[in-house]
Protein backbone atom coordinates (compact mmCIF):
# COMPACT_ATOMS: atom_id res chain seq x y z
CA UNK A 1 0.00 0.00 0.00
CA UNK A 2 3.06 2.52 0.27
CA UNK A 3 4.15 2.52 -3.08
CA UNK A 4 0.58 3.53 -3.92
CA UNK A 5 0.69 6.68 -1.50
CA UNK A 6 3.73 7.86 -3.38
CA UNK A 7 3.23 12.11 -3.07
CA UNK A 8 2.96 13.10 -6.78
CA UNK A 9 5.07 16.37 -7.40
CA UNK A 10 3.09 17.85 -10.13
CA UNK A 11 -0.06 18.32 -12.91
CA UNK A 12 0.09 15.80 -15.85
CA UNK A 13 -2.50 16.60 -18.63
CA UNK A 14 -2.17 14.88 -21.78
CA UNK A 15 -4.65 16.15 -25.09
CA UNK A 16 -4.43 14.88 -28.67
CA UNK A 17 -3.42 17.18 -31.81
CA UNK A 18 -3.69 16.16 -35.39
CA UNK A 19 -0.94 16.63 -37.69
CA UNK A 20 -0.89 16.16 -41.66
CA UNK A 21 3.74 16.06 -41.73
CA UNK A 22 4.65 13.18 -43.20
CA UNK A 23 6.69 11.16 -40.84
CA UNK A 24 7.97 8.56 -43.38
CA UNK A 25 9.36 5.76 -41.90
CA UNK A 26 10.22 7.45 -38.24
CA UNK A 27 7.20 5.48 -36.43
CA UNK A 28 8.44 1.94 -37.85
CA UNK A 29 11.92 2.55 -37.80
CA UNK A 30 11.40 3.68 -33.45
CA UNK A 31 9.72 0.48 -32.75
CA UNK A 32 11.71 -1.79 -34.91
CA UNK A 33 14.94 -0.10 -32.46
CA UNK A 34 12.49 -0.48 -29.14
CA UNK A 35 11.82 -4.09 -29.81
CA UNK A 36 15.74 -5.10 -30.36
CA UNK A 37 16.32 -3.19 -27.30
CA UNK A 38 14.08 -5.24 -25.78
CA UNK A 39 15.32 -8.64 -27.35
CA UNK A 40 18.81 -7.72 -26.00
CA UNK A 41 17.65 -7.30 -22.27
CA UNK A 42 15.15 -10.09 -22.92
CA UNK A 43 18.22 -12.03 -23.09
CA UNK A 44 20.54 -10.81 -20.51
CA UNK A 45 17.69 -11.05 -18.09
CA UNK A 46 19.58 -12.98 -15.07
CA UNK A 47 16.45 -15.62 -13.94
CA UNK A 48 16.57 -17.07 -10.20
CA UNK A 49 15.03 -19.63 -7.95
CA UNK A 50 12.98 -18.04 -5.23
CA UNK A 51 10.99 -18.99 -2.96
CA UNK A 52 7.34 -17.39 -2.78
CA UNK A 53 4.72 -17.35 -0.59
CA UNK A 54 1.07 -17.35 -1.73
CA UNK A 55 -2.38 -17.45 -0.01
CA UNK A 56 -5.90 -18.43 -1.17
CA UNK A 57 -9.20 -18.11 1.28
CA UNK A 58 -11.26 -20.02 3.36
CA UNK A 59 -13.98 -18.89 4.82
CA UNK A 60 -12.96 -15.49 6.69
CA UNK A 61 -9.17 -16.94 6.85
CA UNK A 62 -6.26 -17.41 4.61
CA UNK A 63 -4.02 -20.69 3.88
CA UNK A 64 -0.85 -20.45 2.59
CA UNK A 65 1.45 -22.66 0.52
CA UNK A 66 5.15 -21.91 -0.68
CA UNK A 67 6.41 -22.72 -4.24
CA UNK A 68 9.78 -22.06 -6.35
CA UNK A 69 9.35 -19.90 -8.99
CA UNK A 70 11.58 -17.69 -11.19
CA UNK A 71 12.37 -14.44 -10.59
CA UNK A 72 13.93 -12.02 -12.90
CA UNK A 73 16.63 -9.62 -12.83
CA UNK A 74 16.89 -7.03 -14.89
CA UNK A 75 20.05 -5.29 -16.15
CA UNK A 76 20.32 -1.56 -15.76
CA UNK A 77 23.94 -0.91 -15.06
CA UNK A 78 25.48 2.02 -17.10
CA UNK A 79 28.04 -0.36 -18.74
CA UNK A 80 24.86 -2.50 -20.37
CA UNK A 81 23.01 0.79 -21.09
CA UNK A 82 25.77 2.57 -22.93
CA UNK A 83 26.46 -0.70 -25.19
CA UNK A 84 23.08 -1.36 -25.77
CA UNK A 85 22.77 2.78 -26.55
CA UNK A 86 25.96 2.23 -29.26
CA UNK A 87 24.57 -0.71 -30.85
CA UNK A 88 20.95 1.07 -31.21
CA UNK A 89 22.98 3.93 -33.02
CA UNK A 90 24.82 2.36 -35.74
CA UNK A 91 23.00 3.29 -38.62
CA UNK A 92 20.15 5.10 -37.04
CA UNK A 93 19.44 8.28 -39.75
CA UNK A 94 17.21 10.28 -36.97
CA UNK A 95 17.94 12.32 -34.23
CA UNK A 96 20.14 10.19 -31.67
CA UNK A 97 17.58 11.21 -28.70
CA UNK A 98 15.45 8.91 -30.56
CA UNK A 99 17.20 5.91 -29.73
CA UNK A 100 17.12 7.17 -25.55
CA UNK A 101 13.45 7.57 -25.92
CA UNK A 102 13.44 4.20 -27.80
CA UNK A 103 15.09 2.57 -24.80
CA UNK A 104 13.21 4.18 -22.44
CA UNK A 105 10.13 2.51 -23.92
CA UNK A 106 11.44 -0.91 -23.92
CA UNK A 107 12.37 -0.78 -20.12
CA UNK A 108 9.53 0.14 -19.14
CA UNK A 109 7.59 -2.11 -21.04
CA UNK A 110 9.89 -4.53 -19.72
CA UNK A 111 9.04 -3.56 -16.27
CA UNK A 112 5.32 -3.69 -16.50
CA UNK A 113 5.56 -7.08 -17.94
CA UNK A 114 7.98 -7.98 -14.49
CA UNK A 115 5.37 -6.28 -12.41
CA UNK A 116 2.52 -8.52 -14.15
CA UNK A 117 4.61 -12.04 -14.28
CA UNK A 118 5.22 -11.34 -10.03
CA UNK A 119 1.68 -11.44 -10.04
CA UNK A 120 0.44 -14.53 -12.33
CA UNK A 121 -0.92 -12.73 -14.98
CA UNK A 122 1.49 -13.06 -17.45
CA UNK A 123 4.03 -16.32 -18.53
CA UNK A 124 7.65 -15.84 -19.31
CA UNK A 125 6.86 -14.65 -23.01
CA UNK A 126 8.87 -11.90 -24.35
CA UNK A 127 6.67 -8.53 -25.06
CA UNK A 128 6.40 -7.27 -28.55
CA UNK A 129 5.50 -4.32 -30.35
CA UNK A 130 2.78 -4.00 -32.68
CA UNK A 131 2.13 -0.42 -33.34
CA UNK A 132 3.90 2.34 -34.22
CA UNK A 133 4.48 5.31 -32.34
CA UNK A 134 7.20 7.70 -30.98
CA UNK A 135 8.32 8.71 -27.82
CA UNK A 136 9.70 12.26 -27.83
CA UNK A 137 12.36 13.23 -25.09
CA UNK A 138 11.78 16.92 -23.96
CA UNK A 139 15.41 17.26 -25.49
CA UNK A 140 13.61 17.24 -29.12
CA UNK A 141 11.04 19.69 -28.36
CA UNK A 142 10.62 23.39 -27.88
CA UNK A 143 7.67 25.42 -26.83
CA UNK A 144 7.06 29.00 -27.88
CA UNK A 145 4.22 30.26 -25.46
CA UNK A 146 4.06 33.34 -27.22
CA UNK A 147 3.33 32.30 -30.60
CA UNK A 148 2.08 28.89 -29.02
CA UNK A 149 3.60 26.45 -30.98
CA UNK A 150 5.46 23.50 -30.39
CA UNK A 151 8.85 22.42 -32.87
CA UNK A 152 9.66 18.76 -32.67
CA UNK A 153 13.10 18.00 -34.38
CA UNK A 154 13.18 15.08 -36.36
CA UNK A 155 16.18 15.59 -38.10
CA UNK A 156 18.69 18.32 -36.32
CA UNK A 157 19.41 21.53 -38.40
CA UNK A 158 17.00 19.47 -41.56
CA UNK A 159 13.87 18.76 -40.32
CA UNK A 160 11.10 19.68 -37.70
CA UNK A 161 7.32 19.39 -37.23
CA UNK A 162 5.28 22.21 -36.01
CA UNK A 163 2.21 22.17 -33.91
CA UNK A 164 0.18 25.47 -33.41
CA UNK A 165 -1.99 24.82 -30.08
CA UNK A 166 -3.60 28.27 -30.25
CA UNK A 167 -7.14 27.41 -31.57
CA UNK A 168 -7.49 23.94 -29.78
CA UNK A 169 -10.27 23.62 -27.55
CA UNK A 170 -7.85 23.02 -24.43
CA UNK A 171 -5.40 25.60 -24.77
CA UNK A 172 -6.97 27.91 -22.36
CA UNK A 173 -6.39 24.93 -19.45
CA UNK A 174 -2.90 24.53 -20.45
CA UNK A 175 -1.54 27.78 -20.81
CA UNK A 176 0.21 27.90 -18.08
CA UNK A 177 1.48 24.45 -18.21
CA UNK A 178 4.77 23.08 -19.48
CA UNK A 179 5.56 20.70 -22.19
CA UNK A 180 6.79 17.45 -20.92
CA UNK A 181 7.59 14.28 -23.66
CA UNK A 182 5.01 13.74 -26.63
CA UNK A 183 3.71 10.41 -27.99
CA UNK A 184 3.92 10.67 -32.34
CA UNK A 185 1.96 8.76 -34.56
CA UNK A 186 1.69 8.84 -38.18
CA UNK A 187 -1.13 11.84 -38.13
CA UNK A 188 -1.29 13.02 -34.57
CA UNK A 189 0.16 13.73 -31.76
CA UNK A 190 -0.38 13.44 -28.01
CA UNK A 191 1.29 16.17 -26.40
CA UNK A 192 2.14 15.86 -22.42
CA UNK A 193 1.64 19.41 -20.41
CA UNK A 194 3.15 20.12 -16.76
CA UNK A 195 2.52 22.18 -14.40
CA UNK A 196 4.30 22.02 -10.61
CA UNK A 197 1.47 20.93 -7.95
CA UNK A 198 1.00 23.58 -4.73
CA UNK A 199 -0.20 21.77 -1.68
CA UNK A 200 -1.82 25.31 -0.04
CA UNK A 201 -5.10 24.93 1.08
CA UNK A 202 -6.03 20.87 0.45
CA UNK A 203 -8.65 19.29 1.54
CA UNK A 204 -9.01 15.67 2.49
CA UNK A 205 -12.65 13.66 1.01
CA UNK A 206 -13.61 10.04 2.21
CA UNK A 207 -14.53 7.79 -0.87
CA UNK A 208 -16.62 4.83 0.52
CA UNK A 209 -17.32 2.50 -2.72
CA UNK A 210 -20.71 1.30 -3.07
CA UNK A 211 -22.06 -1.43 -5.90
CA UNK A 212 -23.98 2.07 -7.61
CA UNK A 213 -22.46 5.31 -5.70
CA UNK A 214 -19.64 7.05 -3.96
CA UNK A 215 -19.98 8.04 -1.12
CA UNK A 216 -18.08 10.72 -0.35
CA UNK A 217 -17.62 12.53 2.88
CA UNK A 218 -16.46 16.19 2.54
CA UNK A 219 -14.95 18.03 5.95
CA UNK A 220 -17.13 21.51 5.05
CA UNK A 221 -19.85 19.83 3.12
CA UNK A 222 -20.38 16.47 5.24
CA UNK A 223 -22.39 13.35 3.33
CA UNK A 224 -22.28 13.60 -0.35
CA UNK A 225 -23.21 10.40 -2.52
CA UNK A 226 -22.38 10.49 -6.17
CA UNK A 227 -25.00 8.49 -8.42
CA UNK A 228 -22.99 5.92 -10.58
CA UNK A 229 -25.77 3.76 -11.31
CA UNK A 230 -25.44 5.25 -15.22
CA UNK A 231 -22.35 2.90 -14.98
CA UNK A 232 -23.45 0.25 -14.01
CA UNK A 233 -26.55 -0.08 -16.59
CA UNK A 234 -24.30 0.07 -19.07
CA UNK A 235 -22.38 -2.45 -18.50
CA UNK A 236 -25.79 -4.92 -17.39
CA UNK A 237 -26.86 -4.08 -20.49
CA UNK A 238 -23.50 -5.04 -22.90
CA UNK A 239 -23.59 -8.43 -20.51
CA UNK A 240 -27.17 -8.92 -21.72
CA UNK A 241 -26.40 -8.67 -25.13
CA UNK A 242 -23.05 -10.74 -24.84
CA UNK A 243 -24.71 -13.33 -23.01
CA UNK A 244 -27.29 -14.05 -25.64
CA UNK A 245 -24.24 -13.90 -28.40
CA UNK A 246 -22.33 -16.16 -26.41
CA UNK A 247 -25.77 -18.60 -26.09
CA UNK A 248 -25.80 -19.36 -30.04
CA UNK A 249 -21.61 -18.86 -30.82
CA UNK A 250 -21.66 -21.85 -32.18
CA UNK A 251 -24.27 -21.90 -34.73
CA UNK A 252 -22.13 -18.97 -36.46
CA UNK A 253 -18.63 -18.61 -34.48
CA UNK A 254 -17.49 -15.95 -37.05
CA UNK A 255 -20.27 -14.00 -37.28
CA UNK A 256 -20.92 -13.93 -34.02
CA UNK A 257 -16.79 -13.56 -33.29
CA UNK A 258 -17.22 -10.50 -34.76
CA UNK A 259 -20.10 -9.37 -33.25
CA UNK A 260 -18.87 -10.29 -30.02
CA UNK A 261 -15.90 -8.13 -30.78
CA UNK A 262 -18.04 -5.07 -31.47
CA UNK A 263 -20.01 -5.03 -28.40
CA UNK A 264 -16.99 -5.69 -26.50
CA UNK A 265 -15.32 -2.23 -27.98
CA UNK A 266 -18.41 -0.19 -27.47
CA UNK A 267 -18.69 -1.56 -23.67
CA UNK A 268 -15.20 -0.41 -23.00
CA UNK A 269 -15.66 2.83 -24.93
CA UNK A 270 -18.80 3.90 -23.26
CA UNK A 271 -17.37 3.04 -19.59
CA UNK A 272 -14.15 4.75 -20.60
CA UNK A 273 -15.99 7.54 -21.64
CA UNK A 274 -18.58 7.85 -18.40
CA UNK A 275 -14.96 7.16 -16.07
CA UNK A 276 -13.27 10.16 -17.63
CA UNK A 277 -16.59 12.68 -17.39
CA UNK A 278 -17.09 11.13 -13.89
CA UNK A 279 -13.62 11.93 -12.58
CA UNK A 280 -13.32 15.24 -14.47
CA UNK A 281 -16.24 16.08 -12.96
CA UNK A 282 -15.19 15.69 -9.06
CA UNK A 283 -12.05 17.15 -9.80
CA UNK A 284 -13.50 20.14 -11.02
CA UNK A 285 -16.36 20.18 -8.24
CA UNK A 286 -13.14 19.69 -5.96
CA UNK A 287 -10.27 21.77 -6.90
CA UNK A 288 -8.43 21.65 -3.42
CA UNK A 289 -9.08 17.71 -2.32
CA UNK A 290 -7.21 15.25 -2.11
CA UNK A 291 -9.08 11.95 -2.59
CA UNK A 292 -8.55 8.91 -0.29
CA UNK A 293 -10.57 5.65 -1.29
CA UNK A 294 -9.86 2.21 -0.06
CA UNK A 295 -7.30 -0.04 -0.97
CA UNK A 296 -9.82 -2.31 -2.01
CA UNK A 297 -9.37 -5.90 -4.20
CA UNK A 298 -12.60 -7.64 -5.49
CA UNK A 299 -11.09 -11.34 -5.38
CA UNK A 300 -11.63 -11.35 -1.57
CA UNK A 301 -15.12 -9.79 -1.65
CA UNK A 302 -16.66 -12.85 -4.30
CA UNK A 303 -19.32 -15.41 -2.35
CA UNK A 304 -21.53 -17.92 -2.91
CA UNK A 305 -23.82 -15.44 -4.45
CA UNK A 306 -23.20 -15.19 -8.28
CA UNK A 307 -25.97 -12.33 -8.80
CA UNK A 308 -23.68 -10.47 -6.34
CA UNK A 309 -20.46 -11.36 -7.78
CA UNK A 310 -21.85 -10.44 -11.38
CA UNK A 311 -22.61 -6.84 -9.67
CA UNK A 312 -19.61 -6.68 -8.46
CA UNK A 313 -17.87 -7.17 -11.40
CA UNK A 314 -19.94 -4.69 -12.98
CA UNK A 315 -18.13 -2.11 -10.61
CA UNK A 316 -15.11 0.31 -11.91
CA UNK A 317 -13.56 1.38 -7.78
CA UNK A 318 -10.23 1.01 -9.39
CA UNK A 319 -10.41 2.49 -12.62
CA UNK A 320 -12.08 5.48 -11.52
CA UNK A 321 -9.67 5.93 -8.72
CA UNK A 322 -6.62 5.32 -11.36
CA UNK A 323 -8.27 7.92 -13.46
CA UNK A 324 -8.42 10.63 -11.14
CA UNK A 325 -4.91 10.35 -10.27
CA UNK A 326 -4.53 12.19 -13.78
CA UNK A 327 -6.50 15.06 -12.53
CA UNK A 328 -5.63 15.57 -8.64
CA UNK A 329 -4.37 13.80 -6.03
CA UNK A 330 -5.28 10.30 -4.51
CA UNK A 331 -4.30 8.27 -1.83
CA UNK A 332 -5.13 4.56 -0.52
CA UNK A 333 -6.15 3.55 2.87
CA UNK A 334 -6.48 -0.24 4.78
CA UNK A 335 -10.16 -0.86 3.61
CA UNK A 336 -10.96 -3.50 6.79
CA UNK A 337 -13.71 -2.59 9.44
CA UNK A 338 -14.46 0.66 7.60
CA UNK A 339 -18.26 0.20 7.90
CA UNK A 340 -18.17 -1.62 11.26
CA UNK A 341 -15.80 0.69 13.21
CA UNK A 342 -17.66 3.31 14.88
CA UNK A 343 -16.91 7.31 13.55
CA UNK A 344 -17.11 8.29 17.18
CA UNK A 345 -15.71 5.90 19.89
CA UNK A 346 -13.80 3.60 17.60
CA UNK A 347 -15.79 0.21 18.97
CA UNK A 348 -17.20 -2.28 16.76
CA UNK A 349 -20.73 -1.72 15.81
CA UNK A 350 -23.49 -4.20 14.94
CA UNK A 351 -25.53 -4.48 11.68
CA UNK A 352 -29.14 -3.56 11.74
CA UNK A 353 -31.34 -4.09 8.72
CA UNK A 354 -31.44 -2.60 5.48
CA UNK A 355 -28.14 -0.19 5.69
CA UNK A 356 -28.49 0.63 9.42
CA UNK A 357 -25.48 -0.07 11.62
CA UNK A 358 -25.38 0.43 15.53
CA UNK A 359 -22.92 1.69 18.42
CA UNK A 360 -24.28 0.62 22.08
CA UNK A 361 -22.43 3.51 22.92
CA UNK A 362 -23.32 6.23 20.52
CA UNK A 363 -26.47 5.03 18.64
CA UNK A 364 -26.98 4.35 15.13
CA UNK A 365 -25.65 4.81 11.93
CA UNK A 366 -25.95 4.78 8.05
CA UNK A 367 -23.34 2.60 7.02
CA UNK A 368 -22.55 3.73 4.21
CA UNK A 369 -21.88 7.03 6.08
CA UNK A 370 -19.78 5.98 8.47
CA UNK A 371 -17.65 4.10 5.51
CA UNK A 372 -16.69 7.64 3.89
CA UNK A 373 -15.76 9.14 7.32
CA UNK A 374 -13.85 6.62 8.85
CA UNK A 375 -12.18 6.24 5.54
CA UNK A 376 -11.97 10.24 5.82
CA UNK A 377 -10.27 9.77 9.59
CA UNK A 378 -7.69 7.53 8.15
CA UNK A 379 -6.48 9.73 5.03
CA UNK A 380 -5.85 12.50 7.85
CA UNK A 381 -3.40 10.36 9.81
CA UNK A 382 -1.79 9.17 6.17
CA UNK A 383 -2.10 13.04 5.03
CA UNK A 384 -0.30 14.60 7.70
CA UNK A 385 2.33 11.69 7.98
CA UNK A 386 3.20 12.16 4.39
CA UNK A 387 2.59 16.11 4.14
CA UNK A 388 4.03 16.93 7.95
CA UNK A 389 0.91 18.38 9.31
CA UNK A 390 2.05 21.43 8.31
CA UNK A 391 0.54 24.05 6.11
CA UNK A 392 -2.31 21.97 5.14
CA UNK A 393 -5.24 23.50 6.58
CA UNK A 394 -9.09 22.52 5.70
CA UNK A 395 -10.61 25.26 3.35
CA UNK A 396 -12.74 27.31 4.96
CA UNK A 397 -12.90 26.16 8.30
CA UNK A 398 -12.70 28.87 11.36
CA UNK A 399 -10.72 27.41 14.16
CA UNK A 400 -13.01 27.48 16.46
CA UNK A 401 -14.97 24.53 14.64
CA UNK A 402 -12.17 22.53 14.87
CA UNK A 403 -12.39 19.53 17.29
CA UNK A 404 -11.21 20.37 20.93
CA UNK A 405 -7.61 18.35 21.27
CA UNK A 406 -6.40 19.40 16.97
CA UNK A 407 -3.97 21.66 16.79
CA UNK A 408 -4.46 24.69 14.92
CA UNK A 409 -3.77 25.15 11.09
CA UNK A 410 -3.59 21.90 10.27
CA UNK A 411 -6.09 19.32 8.72
CA UNK A 412 -8.49 18.38 10.85
CA UNK A 413 -11.13 15.84 11.23
CA UNK A 414 -14.73 17.14 11.53
CA UNK A 415 -17.99 16.07 13.79
CA UNK A 416 -19.88 13.44 12.01
CA UNK A 417 -23.24 15.00 10.53
CA UNK A 418 -24.96 12.43 9.24
CA UNK A 419 -28.33 14.58 8.51
CA UNK A 420 -26.53 16.26 5.74
CA UNK A 421 -26.72 14.35 2.40
CA UNK A 422 -26.22 15.96 -0.69
CA UNK A 423 -26.81 13.86 -3.79
CA UNK A 424 -24.46 14.23 -7.01
CA UNK A 425 -26.31 12.69 -10.22
CA UNK A 426 -23.55 12.71 -12.49
CA UNK A 427 -25.45 11.56 -15.41
CA UNK A 428 -25.69 15.27 -16.91
CA UNK A 429 -26.46 18.08 -14.20
CA UNK A 430 -24.34 18.35 -11.22
CA UNK A 431 -26.40 18.85 -7.70
CA UNK A 432 -24.88 20.42 -5.08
Amino acid sequence: MTNKNKLPTEIVLTYKVKHNYDLKDLPTEFIKIAQKAVDIIWKNIDWKETEVKHRYKVGNKYKYYKTIRLIPKIPKDKDFKRELRNYLLNGWKFASHYVDGAIKVSYSTIESWKSNYMEGIRSRKKPTFKRPFVRVKNTLIKYDKEKREVRITIKPREEYLILNIKDEWFYERVKDFDIGEIILKNNEALITFKKQLNFDKKVAIGVDCNLKSLDLYHPEKGWIRVNVEELHRIKRVYDVIVDKLKSIYKKAPKRIGRLLRKYYNRRKNRVEDYINKLTSQLSKLFLNAIFIFEDLDKFNMYDKNSNFNRSLDRTSWRKIAKRLEYKSIVFYVNPHYTSKTCPVCGSKMESQEGQVVKCNNCGAFNRQFVGCFNIFKRGIKLVKKILGGVGVPVSGVESDDLLPNEPRGELSSMKPNPDVVYIVNLNGKTLL
